[in-house]
């Protein structure tokens, strides 16, 4: 395994460690886990948008993100990009059941600046259901009372 020095580096060391899950299962994306922390939180955060944004191989489009998942939910990177920014990225391919990432928007944003992202986003239907998936998993859909 490569050091990653870059996002594209970062993105790669995920699709590598996805597409080896059947000779190695997990092994090789604990691996990455454990030397990212080294890692340049931002070029961590890049990477792993990368991963969400492009959606994946055709037969590993869901491990693919599933380990970008794993890799948020274990080393928690902090960016200081704004979550418009992030969301209008991702939303468009991202897998609703990796519930890693909605969980690493609140803990690097928080409620209150997540929602003002929420309302300044313009989406298509795909995405305005997957911002949906994303309310829901933090609890936040309002209630239709």
């Amino acid at each position: 395994m490569k050091f990653p020095e870059t996002a594209d580096d970062v993105e790669r060391e995920i699709l590598i460690s996805s597409d080896k899950y059947k000779e190695v299962r997990d092994l090789r994306i604990r691996q990455l886990i454990h030397i990212l922390p080294k890692v340049n939180s931002e070029v961590v955060v890049e990477g792993v948008i990368r991963v969400f944004e492009k959606g994946g191989g055709a037969n590993t489009y869901s491990q693919d993100q599933e380990f970008a998942g794993k890799v948020l939910e274990s080393i928690n990177p902090e960016t200081q990009r704004h979550p418009t920014e992030v969301l209008q990225r991702v939303l468009k391919n991202w897998d609703k059941s990796v519930e890693q990432f909605p969980f690493w928007l609140r803990d690097n944003y928080g409620i209150d600046k997540l929602k003002e992202a929420f309302a300044e986003l313009e989406l298509t239907e795909i995405e305005k259901d997957k911002l949906n998936t994303i309310k829901w998993w933090l609890h936040l859909n309002e209630s239709k009372a």
